[in-house]
């Protein structure tokens, strides 16, 4: 190799391990969080289960850096479990790696209908690039959104592209509407109102409870559901927000709630803050229609191996797709509870796929 290759080489190496520390960095501030607030609960890693996870990153998955998550997982379980995928592992590996060039494609809300081809989507009209369209494509000026918008509905939701953990969404009546400066907004779409079937209403008294569900479509293979998770709103919150929703793991095949909700700060809620209903022994109505859903929509785009759905049933018992996730879907509540959940895929072997 010639000097100069060997030099651009190294070069290429030294970012790409520049890029992961930073990558991680948030990861490593996260689980020691985590580690401390499940050690107040009596939750505490042994010195063994601390070598088992720091020797299965190191050699199973190609750094250290990856052990943080397994000891959370690890803590919160009890016991050490091959198969668990890390969540800087699923955002820096095992995302850009099967989903490829494609990897941001849901950051595009203005598209979402357009690529999934399917009613369940409650998109109204999209403003891109200062021209208005709907659904259909079809050019509209301004009034004629409105009434598309507020014939049915008091109320519309704007999400711009590139929002997402329940960031960037913009209610609108039909006042506020008029009073908007739409110039100012970017692209986006509007939505229209979601009203939550009742099961959920002592669950999530403000914000319309979401259902993660992530489906994994290896090639040659119909999609196949891997993980559920319903989040719900902890207070008065508008709409579920990563950063403050409560996580309840969902067994997949059951549909039946894990007995505890928990918070970003990793506490622990046998029944809701708020409102005090119970979590253990619920089951989530039309889990099976909701699976079916996603996975027959993740069949028609085999470009992608890994989506994130978010799905809300509404009061008519319809499910609606409200966002979807291509990049970096979370696991980490799930993974800690009823996980591993990926098992079995071949990822812990990606990373040898890319430069370290």
């Amino acid at each position: 190799m010639k000097i100069v290759d060997r030099l651009k080489s190294e070069f290429r190496k030294s970012r790409k391990r520049r890029w992961n520390r930073l990558f991680d960095q948030p990861h490593v501030h996260k689980t020691q969080l985590a580690l401390k607030s499940l050690k107040r609960i009596g939750k505490e890693l042994t010195s063994i289960q601390n070598s088992q996870c720091e020797d299965y990153a190191r050699e199973v998955l190609g750094s250290e850096a990856f052990a943080g998550w397994l000891k959370v997982y690890t803590c919160f379980q009890g016991e050490f479990k091959e198969g668990w995928i890390p969540d800087n592992y699923m955002g820096r590996v095992v995302g850009p790696d099967i989903n490829g060039e494609l990897v941001d494609l849901a950051q595009f809300k203005t598209l979402t209908r357009r690529i999934l081809s399917t009613d369940s989507i409650p998109d109204l009209a999209y403003y891109i690039h200062q021209s208005w369209i709907d659904t259909n494509g079809n050019s509209k000026n301004l009034s004629e959104v409105f009434e598309l918008c507020y014939d049915q509905f008091s109320e519309v939701y704007l999400k711009g592209d590139f929002t997402f953990q329940g960031r960037g969404i913009t209610k609108l009546t039909k006042d506020e509407f008029l009073k908007f400066d739409f110039g100012q907004a970017g692209d986006f779409v509007i939505q229209a109102p979601i009203y939550q079937h009742a099961f959920f209403d002592d669950l999530s008294p403000k914000a319309v409870a979401t259902i993660r569900i992530t489906t994994v479509k290896q090639w040659g293979e119909q999609a196949e559901t891997r993980l559920c998770a319903l989040r719900v709103s902890r207070d008065s919150e508008q709409f579920i927000q990563s950063k403050k929703a409560l996580r309840v793991p969902v067994f997949t095949e059951s549909g039946e709630l894990y007995h505890s909700a928990i918070s970003p700060q990793w506490e622990i809620f046998e029944t809701h803050p708020t409102t005090g209903a119970r979590f253990d022994g619920l089951v989530l109505p039309k889990l099976q229609e909701m699976k079916s859903l996603c996975e027959m929509l993740h069949n028609s785009i085999p470009h992608l191996e890994l989506i994130g759905w978010d799905v809300a049933l509404d009061k008519n018992d319809e499910i609606k797709i409200m966002e979807w996730n291509t990049g970096h879907p979370g696991i980490v509540y799930s993974e800690s509870t009823t996980g591993p959940h990926f098992k079995g895929l071949g990822w812990e072997s990606l990373w040898k796929n890319s430069t370290s």
